[in-house]
């Protein structure tokens, strides 16, 4: 493949391949946005992620402007990430016999099943390849948090050899964080093949937002019922400190409810230090991504504990995008990425890190409507007009075509 500066900087469409090492319900943080904004700018995307449950048959959707191919996969519930062998082979089977000449290929993970086969067929056929990179998984990253200490022991170091091994092997690299990007250019990415793509606000979903009082009596609430949210889907190492910083604010507030999305009650409940507070727990469990919007939009305040851990420094919590875009007032902590966005946009407060202060946060908002109300503006706009998913794809189509310019009179992949 060659493709000229003058004919990258024309904006030419592209055809596009994402990998995920995501099940068909979760790609809806990133290949799914990314592939919908791509299409739209005239760009031909497909995106590989994998079967919910399906083991056997290849199924394709078109969707959204994009079509997606969902890949068998042996393996069972959170397993199916990227690590089946057959996934792999199946991915590769299936590009070799439809034979696309991809202009890129951007791996949006690199465990063997989504960086296997992908790499295989772009030295094939000479197509660049990049990486996306979201999680601080290794070195002391999510496996200490998600994994029991004997697979730490046992696969961690597997883990950590494919998350480093082929970034600098590659023709770029798109982060979630700084931290990301500084952990690449240690690996031996040059700073200038690496772009920070952060998670944004799907204001596709969120375009309309139901009224906070409509939401409220939703969930058979009272309209001047103080709420405060805490959503998230499978990360939940701060949990903890939302549920004691909710404790506190209950005790000071005593009607104060705590609206829980994705969480359910076995996670929940046996972190009160208050049985009595579970009363005023909803944790409605795991929440389709389209229905968000009429949940979160009974919150008054988000709680989006972020401890100053590893794992923390180097990723990005997607769901400030949907505390953003719903319009309310969110309080965090000063760490990594939260640090540079609160700092940057007067999208919430920042609290130290203790339930005590988190909770004196909350009660200032919850006491000073005014301030709240702005903050609340703030976030809604800094949404739509910072991080739309139009406003960050934008960047990283510029970023493929520099790929692409870079690679004009490049020699194939060794």
């Amino acid at each position: 493949m060659s493709v000229s500066a003058a004919e990258s900087s024309a904006g030419r469409p592209l055809r596009i391949l994402l990998v995920s090492n995501h099940r068909r319900f979760k790609i809806s943080f990133r290949a799914h946005p990314w592939a919908r904004e791509l299409a739209k700018r005239g760009h031909t995307v497909d995106v590989f992620c994998h079967a919910n449950t399906e083991r056997w048959r290849t199924h394709i959707e078109h969707i959204d402007g994009f079509r997606v191919v969902e890949h068998a996969d042996l393996l069972i519930g959170a397993l199916r990430q990227g690590w089946d062998p057959y996934c792999a082979w199946r991915r590769w089977r299936f590009l070799k016999s439809e034979g696309v000449q991809y202009d890129l290929i951007h791996c949006l993970d690199t465990r063997l099943a989504v960086i296997w086969p992908a790499l295989a067929y772009a030295r094939a056929n000479n197509i660049p390849i990049v990486s996306d990179w979201i999680d601080w998984w290794g070195r002391g990253g999510l496996i200490a948090k998600r994994r029991p200490m004997w697979y730490r022991m046992l696969f961690g170091w597997i883990e950590t050899w494919f998350e480093e091994h082929y970034r600098a092997k590659l023709d770029g690299l798109t982060t979630i964080s700084h931290a990301l990007l500084e952990r690449g250019v240690k690996l031996g990415c040059r700073r200038e093949s690496i772009i920070v793509i952060h998670g944004g606000a799907d204001m596709a979903t969120f375009a309309d937002v139901p009224g906070r009082e409509e939401a409220k009596h939703a969930l058979g609430l009272e309209p001047d019922t103080p709420v405060l949210c805490f959503s998230g889907l499978d990360v939940l190492i701060d949990l903890p400190l939302a549920i004691h910083a909710y404790e506190r604010v209950r005790s000071e507030i005593p009607g104060t409810r705590l609206l829980l999305v994705g969480p359910s009650e076995s996670h929940a409940r046996p972190l009160l230090n208050d049985p009595a507070a579970w009363f005023g727990v909803l944790a409605l469990g795991p929440i389709p991504f389209a229905e968000l919007p009429q949940h979160l939009a009974a919150a008054d305040v988000f709680l989006m504990p972020y401890s100053n851990e590893i794992a923390n420094v180097g990723r990005w919590p997607n769901k400030v995008g949907d505390y953003m875009a719903v319009g309310r007032p969110t309080v965090s902590n000063p760490v990594g990425e939260v640090k540079w966005l609160f700092d940057k946009y007067n999208v919430g407060v920042i609290a130290d890190e203790t339930p005590e202060a988190i909770a004196d946060a909350v009660l200032d908002l919850l006491h000073d409507s005014a301030r709240a109300n702005a903050k609340s503006q703030e976030a809604r706009r800094v949404a739509e007009e910072v991080f739309a998913w139009d406003k960050q794809i934008s960047k990283l189509e510029n970023w493929y075509y520099t790929r692409l310019a870079e690679r004009s009179g490049a020699t194939p992949m060794q």
